[in-house]
């Protein structure tokens, strides 16, 4: 009701099969709008590993599956072919726009594992064994201090008049810092495409190469302008050259006045359980024959790190 009705969503998760299934169902809604399910790398290299047994082979995968263009992801393919054709033939079964970041269309916006929703443990933490009426409060009190919290802070933050978020800002010097050595050649009358010669080398694992960008179709030949949606080197330099402004072309999802909106509604306080309104509804009894009886303690089996 709340997720789903929300055009062009990407969801991250391991390839089990219930997963699957609740994704596959038209009653959840996830295909109406459209939106897409990718795997998170870190399932599949685990599943890899279960496979082959083979620990150089699979960080040979895990660079496959954070390329950022074709070429590279071609180059550990390869190398895993020679190696061993049994592992090749079980990457090829997969398919490459699922797990590779090359072929994504920028749906994932970088993000390759499920931690972005990891990150909700901390503010949770501890509420998992509660019994279910402390775990409700729990989880309604944390998340209502978590929103008053952050929304304080955007709120300043968008006042100060800062237009971007500061990990976006500090993508963005470093960019820019690389593109001050970068050669521009327009090829375009329309300005829109161009051929950036990189200069120097930036120590990013490869050779200096040139790169051709298209500002209309929002990409360049390196792969980061179209995953990340964030304005490259390349793009800034070229950009440069015909003196455009270059934050025209980062995505406004990075935007403060954005990120503000996710933390502008508050939670609202619960008052004395003697006060509230005398319930009408139906009253549920569990039934104690479906009760699973187990001998000895209760245990958890979460491993705690």
């Amino acid at each position: 009701m709340h997720v789903t009705s929300q055009p062009n969503i990407c969801l991250i998760s391991d390839r089990h099969v219930s997963i699957k299934s609740a994704y596959d169902n038209p009653e959840n809604g996830w295909q109406y709008p459209p939106s897409t399910h990718v795997y998170c790398i870190r399932h599949i290299a685990q599943n890899f590993t279960q496979e082959i047994r083979d620990k150089e082979l699979r960080k040979k995968v895990v660079n496959m599956g954070y390329a950022l263009t074709e070429s590279t992801y071609n180059y550990y393919m390869g190398e895993i072919r020679m190696s061993n054709m049994d592992a090749y033939n079980w990457v090829e079964n997969i398919p490459r726009e699922k797990w590779c970041r090359a072929f994504d269309g920028g749906r994932r916006w970088g993000h390759m594992t499920t931690n972005l929703a990891e990150s909700m443990n901390s503010v949770l933490k501890a509420t998992r064994n509660l019994p279910v009426t402390a775990l409700v409060r729990s989880t309604y009190f944390r998340m209502g201090e978590l929103f008053g919290r952050r929304g304080h802070e955007w709120t300043k933050t968008l006042g100060s008049g800062q237009q971007y978020t500061k990990s976006c800002l500090k993508g963005i010097e470093e960019e820019a810092a690389k593109a001050s050595s970068h050669h521009v050649r327009q090829f375009d009358r329309l300005r829109f495409c161009f051929l950036v010669e990189e200069t120097m080398n930036h120590n990013e694992c490869r050779p200096t190469r040139h790169f051709n960008v298209d500002l209309k179709n929002q990409t360049c030949e390196c792969g980061k302008f179209q995953t990340f949606h964030v304005s490259c080197s390349h793009v800034i330099a070229a950009c440069a050259s015909i003196h455009q402004d270059y934050s025209v072309h980062i995505a406004d999802v990075f935007k403060v006045v954005n990120v503000f909106k996710v933390y502008e509604e508050s939670f609202i306080g619960v008052g004395t359980e003697a006060d509230w309104p005398l319930y009408e509804g139906d009253t549920l009894c569990h039934n104690d024959a479906m009760r699973r009886r187990k001998k000895g303690r209760p245990n958890s089996t979460r491993i705690r790190t």
